[in-house]
């Protein structure tokens, strides 16, 4: 199996440029084609990619990520869902199929609309950018939330230097977020009962730490409350970005100062699988 290389925004765009050169371009290709290199992304690109006023350029970026035929992540919460969902069935020796998280645009699509996958969500990159960047109004929400998460960091930040965050406190909020990803009802269809859940939460006291998504998650949010950077809005995507691709890519290409900043934390988690490189090598490993 060809390994996985999830880029970041800025190593992205910068591939573009250089395969807007034909030679370049074909050394990409030749790269893909023959599985030496295997592109992960996932639907925060594409909402990067429409942060913009400039449909042409948005348009452009859009097109090339689908050129690559990447692999896409599920975003950060339905990585979650399924981790502690997948879990809670092992601990109730219940059979289940576990699903790839890196999967395709469509069924990316479809999860975050809480459908199943269908030919109405095979629908372009472009396509998708191209209304968001006509209408804003749907990426201001998204802004808006940013805005809340830093003010909730700058509270934690106060918090953790007060010591009013305790192993009590951190464990509380790990319980109601492990209620919220539970499922209700089985693979087979069959309803889940409350006090299974109430076992598998209180009584079996499963840890956040044993659940890879949640354990980096966390890992990275300690780390944050730390330091004295990153509240902006950039920096919280990014931080959405490591979450989902850490676990489930081979290697991430990033030269964004926070990606290295929190890598050593998220590793110390134990469920990092990425390996994080610089841009400049990646591009020299194809030869652009």
């Amino acid at each position: 199996m060809p390994s996985l290389t999830y880029l970041d925004q800025n190593a992205l765009i910068a591939l573009g440029r250089k395969a807007r050169h034909k030679g370049s371009r074909q050394k990409l290709d030749g790269a893909l084609e023959s599985k030496l290199l295997s592109v992960v992304v996932s639907s925060w690109h594409l909402i990067e990619t429409a942060r913009t006023t400039n449909v042409a350029n948005a348009t452009e970026l859009a097109e090339f990520i689908d050129s690559l035929n990447p692999g896409w992540l599920f975003e950060r919460f339905n990585l979650q869902r399924l981790d502690v969902l997948e879990d809670f069935y092992r601990y109730l020796k219940i059979e289940f199929t576990e699903r790839p998280r890196v999967t395709t645009r469509s069924e990316v699509f479809a999860e975050l609309n809480h459908a199943k996958d269908s030919p109405r969500f095979e629908i372009a990159s472009a396509d998708f950018v191209t209304q968001w960047v006509k209408e804003p109004n749907q990426l201001a929400v998204l802004e808006e939330t940013y805005k809340k998460n830093a003010a909730t960091l700058v509270g934690l930040r106060a918090l953790k230097k007060a010591g009013k965050i305790t192993e009590d406190v951190r464990n509380r909020v790990n319980e109601i977020l492990l209620r919220v990803y539970l499922p209700k009802t089985t693979p087979a269809g069959l309803h889940m009962g409350h006090d299974v859940k109430i076992d598998y939460v209180y009584v079996q006291q499963v840890k956040a730490e044993n659940i890879s998504s949640i354990a980096i998650e966390t890992a990275i949010s300690e780390h944050e409350w730390d330091s004295q950077g990153g509240l902006d809005g950039n920096t919280l995507i990014d931080k959405m970005h490591l979450i989902s691709a850490l676990p489930h890519v081979d290697e991430i290409v990033s030269d964004d100062n926070f990606f290295h900043d929190v890598y050593p934390a998220a590793a110390a988690s134990g469920h990092v699988r990425a390996a994080l490189i610089h841009n400049a090598e990646f591009l020299q490993r194809l030869g652009l």
